[in-house]
Formats: C-alpha cells, structure tokens, sequence
C-alpha cells in the first residue's frame, strides 16, 4: 500500500526523488524499480501506477466501445500520456517535459501515496487543492455524509 506526502524538489533536468517508502512497496508489488507515470483524468496532478496496474485498465479499456466518448477521452488523456519510467541508482526519476507541463510542475512537489497508486502534484496546486477543500464547508459535509454511507 502506497501513503504518505513527500515533498521533494525538481531539478532543472527533469529530475526528482523518488521516495524510498514508496519505491520498497514498489519493489514488493511488482519486483521491479520501475512503473507507469500518466496524466490524471480528474486532477491536474500525475498518477504512477504498478506496470500490472497499468496493463489491467488497458485490458478493460480495450473492452469498451471505442465510439464511446468518454472511453476515448480516457485513451487520449491516460493512455496516450503515459510512460514507463524506471529510477536510477540514486532514487531518482525523470519526469518528460509534457508531464510536468500537464501537471504545472516547477521545482517543488509532492508525491501523495494513495494506497493502490501515488499522486504526483505541483506543491502550489497540492496547497491550493488542500485550502480550497478546508475553506468549503459544504463540501466537506457532502463528502463526510458520503464517506458515512461506506462506514468511514
């Protein structure tokens, strides 16, 4: 399971840790050091996911109607955007420049363990994210009353 923040800096190549928590659990769920980076459909953040991960939602994907709309906005969007990426003897990985484009990354960030995947935000966005939805009480009680409904 993938959790926690960790907030990291991005180098002027591209670069950036990845943490060591998350790249253990990588290691015990996949045996590589290595995993699929795509765009977010809903966030304007980045995902990573296992390889295997990745595969199945191909696998279900492939299955739906391609004349559907939204099928094909998650192929354009998720599939088309994502790359394999592998990290280096040091812990790092390099993230493509439309990535960072797509996800408005400069040089501070936050990885976000969301238990099957990691969140890859922009720290601006992330702290922008996080007041918003403390600033919005109505919000918050729609979303207390729903996470109620599945016991939470």
């Amino acid at each position: 399971m993938f959790r926690g923040l960790h907030e990291h800096l991005l180098d002027d190549k591209g670069r950036v840790a990845f943490p060591a928590g998350f790249r253990e659990t990588l290691e015990r769920l996949s045996g590589k050091d290595q995993f699929v980076l795509t765009q977010s459909l809903y966030e304007p953040c980045l995902v990573a996911i296992t390889e295997e991960d990745f595969s199945m939602q191909a696998k279900k994907v492939r299955s739906l109607p391609a004349s559907n709309p939204a099928v094909m906005e998650f192929k354009r969007v998720v599939i088309a955007s994502s790359c394999v990426m592998s990290i280096d003897k040091v812990g790092r990985v390099s993230i493509p420049k439309e990535l960072r484009a797509y996800a408005g990354l400069e040089r501070e960030v936050v990885w976000a363990g969301v238990i099957d995947r990691i969140e890859f935000w922009s720290k601006a966005r992330w702290d922008e994210r996080t007041a918003r939805r403390l600033q919005d009480t109505q919000t918050l009680e729609k979303l207390r009353n729903t996470l109620e409904g599945f016991g939470l």
